[in-house]
C-alpha cells in the first residue's frame, strides 16, 4: 500500500506523548476526552509545548492512529479545536481495529506502535511509501500490508520498525537499500538517534541480521521481503514489525531550497515567476557512471514552451526537458540526460524557464 509520511510540526517532548499514549491503554479509543499526540516526525526538545501547540499534536497523533489501528469503515472523534468543533479521523488500515470500542493490550500497541515509528519522519516532509508486514498476526487483521504488484513502483527496501511507543520503545532496522532515504528525504534508518517523534529511536542493525524475513515474488520478478519478526538490541523479539518499501520518485515539493516558486500541500511545486529553481540534495545516479540516462518529470502545464533545465551541483547542465502543454491534466514527461561518468550521490538543480507556463510540477525521477 502508499502512505504519507507524518509531517513533523511543533514543540514537543517525547515524554509527554508517551504519557498520552499510555493514558489511552486502558480505555476505548473513541471515549478518550483528551486524545493522544504525535506521528510522522515531531521533534523531541526539552521545552513544554503551550496549549495550543499540544492540541495540534494531539490532533495530529490522532489522525496517524486512526489511519493505522482502525479499518476505513471506522472513525475517531478529535478533540474540539478553538471553535468548539470536532474533527473526525477515519481509518485505513484496520492493524488494532479492537481499539475503536476496546482495551488496547500489549499486542495492540505494538501493532500500533510499529505503524506510528514507520511513518516517523524527521525532515517532516510527506513522502510516499509502500508498508508491508510479514508478521501473521499483523496480515490477519491489515491484508493490506500483505505485498503485491501494488508495491512494483517501490523497489527500494528502507528498513523495518518495531518496538512500543506506549512505553517509549521505538527500533528501526537498515533494510537493502536504506541509502535510498536520503533522497527522498528519509532519515530515521539511516540515523535513528535523530527521529524522536514518538520515543527514542534505537538502531538494531542491519534487518537481515536482526529480522525473519518473509518474502512474496512480483510479477517482474523482484521480491518484497517483509520482516515478521526482529529482535532489538537487548535480545527481545517483537512479533509485529512493518517494513517500508521506497520508490525511485522524488516528490518535486521536497526540494531542499527553491527560488521562485513554492511547495504546494500535496508536496508538488507551484512556480511563482518567470524564472525558478529548485535544489535537491543527495540525489542517487547509482553505482555506475552513466547509469542514469532519463530525466522525467509528472507536470500539468497548461500552455507549451517552458523549459525543466537539468544542473549537476549547478554546474553542469545534463540535459533540458521541454514542457509540452497537458491542459489540466497531470502527465509524465522525460528528456535525455548525459550523466556519462556521473555516479554516486549528487545535488541537482533544477531551472525552470518560462515557469508560469506550468501549472504544478508533481515529481521528478532520474531512470
Amino acid at each position: 500500500m502508499e502512505a504519507c509520511t507524518i509531517p513533523a510540526r511543533g514543540i514537543v517532548r517525547a515524554a509527554i506523548i508517551a504519557w498520552s499514549l499510555a493514558a489511552l491503554t486502558g480505555v476505548a479509543v473513541a471515549e478518550t476526552p483528551a486524545p493522544h499526540a504525535l506521528v510522522n516526525g515531531l521533534p523531541a526538545t526539552s521545552t513544554a509545548p503551550v496549549e495550543p501547540a499540544a492540541n495540534q499534536l494531539q490532533a495530529m497523533l490522532l489522525k496517524y492512529a486512526a489511519r493505522c489501528a482502525l479499518r476505513a469503515d471506522q472513525e475517531l472523534e478529535g478533540p474540539a479545536d478553538a471553535t468548539g468543533a470536532r474533527p473526525r479521523f477515519p481509518g485505513s488500515l484496520g492493524i488494532a481495529p479492537e481499539w475503536r470500542d476496546g482495551a488496547c493490550d500489549r499486542a495492540c500497541q505494538e501493532k500500533v506502535s510499529s505503524c506510528l515509528i514507520a511513518l516517523v519522519n524527521r525532515t517532516g516532509k510527506h513522502v510516499q511509501l509502500s508498508m508491508v508486514s510479514g508478521a501473521p498476526a499483523m496480515l490477519q487483521s491489515a491484508r493490506s500490508l500483505q505485498a503485491g504488484e501494488g508495491d512494483l513502483g517501490f523497489p527500494h527496501q528502507e528498513g523495518a520498525f518495531f518496538g512500543n511507543v506506549f512505553t517509549g520503545e521505538a527500533f528501526t532496522c537498515r533494510g537493502s537499500a536504506a541509502g535510498k532515504g536520503a533522497q527522498v528525504k528519509r532519515f530515521c534508518t539511516l540515523e535513528p538517534e535523530s527521529c524522536t517523534g514518538v520515543a527514542e529511536f534505537a538502531d538494531a542493525g542491519r534487518c537481515e541480521d536482526v529480522c525473519e524475513m518473509s518474502c512474496v515474488s512480483l510479477s517482474d520478478g523482484s521480491q518484497r521481503c517483509a520482516a515478521s519478526a526482529c529482535s532489538d538490541p537487548q535480545g527481545h523479539r517483537w512479533a509485529f514489525p512493518i517494513t517500508t518499501y521506497l520508490r525511485n520518485q522524488i516528490e518535486a515539493g521536497n526540494a531542499d531550497s527553491l527560488d521562485g516558486t513554492r511547495a504546494a500541500d500535496d508536496q508538488g511545486v507551484q512556480p511563482l515567476a518567470r524564472l525558478g529553481a529548485a535544489r535537491y540534495e543527495q540525489v542517487d545516479f547509482g553505482p555506475v557512471g552513466g547509469g542514469v540516462k532519463t530525466f522525467t518529470a509528472r507536470v500539468t502545464a497548461r500552455k507549451p514552451g517552458a523549459r525543466i533545465e537539468v544542473w549537476l551541483d549547478g554546474r553542469k547542465r545534463l540535459g533540458v526537458l521541454a514542457v509540452q502543454r497537458t491542459g489540466a491534466a497531470e502527465q509524465e514527461q522525460s528528456a535525455p540526460v548525459d550523466a556519462r561518468g556521473v555516479s554516486g550521490v549528487h545535488a541537482v538543480v533544477l531551472k525552470l524557464v518560462d515557469a508560469t507556463r506550468i501549472a504544478h510540477l508533481s515529481t521528478i525521477e532520474f531512470r
